[in-house]
């Protein structure tokens, strides 16, 4: 269905304007998202912590895909440099490690990034945060999200060569 007019929207002709047709299938898997969301944010609410399930691979080789975090409410005074954060940005979340803590006239910030990134996320305001990752399950194991000297070197491969993320993320499906 096309947003604007509530008609279907037809294969573009050629030369013409160019829509990019939504299925019913994309509709579904983004209300779902949505409500899992929702759902993460009303849990950390009422009981203080959660456990979600990570996609991305910005936080290698801490946190993998597939790798279930466990995240506890906490403030943003609760948090040091070096902790991992669960935050609310862009309808999504992302949890990325404190490198700076920023005490400013009005309020902290944090700021964060990914431990396989090059640059900082913009900063985290007090209302994006959602608390600390306390734990990260994989595999049947339980491991605690802090950053050994093998993670350091190891970020540091990942962030400076697409080739080898992609590799680790091959061997690791295997």
């Amino acid at each position: 269905m096309s947003s604007t007019t509530g008609r279907a929207a037809r294969p573009c002709r050629r030369g013409g304007p160019r829509r990019r047709m939504v299925s019913r299938r994309e509709n579904m898997i983004g209300a779902r998202d949505k409500l899992k969301g929702e759902l993460v944010l009303e849990v950390l609410k009422s009981s203080g912590q959660a456990r979600l399930a990570v996609t991305g691979s910005s936080m290698l080789p801490s946190i993998w895909p597939g790798d279930i975090v466990e995240v506890r409410r906490q403030s943003v005074g609760e948090i040091s440099p070096g902790d991992v954060v669960l935050c609310a940005r862009r309808g999504g979340f992302s949890a990325h490690r404190v490198v700076e803590k920023v005490a400013g006239p009005e309020r902290t910030v944090l700021i964060t990034r990914g431990d396989a990134l090059l640059a900082p996320d913009p900063p985290v305001a007090p209302e994006e945060l959602l608390g600390r990752v306390t734990a990260i399950l994989r595999g049947g194991r339980r491991l605690e999200p802090r950053l050994t000297r093998w993670h350091r070197l190891a970020s540091w491969v990942l962030s400076h060569s697409e080739i080898c993320t992609r590799l680790a993320l091959r061997l690791a499906r295997r």
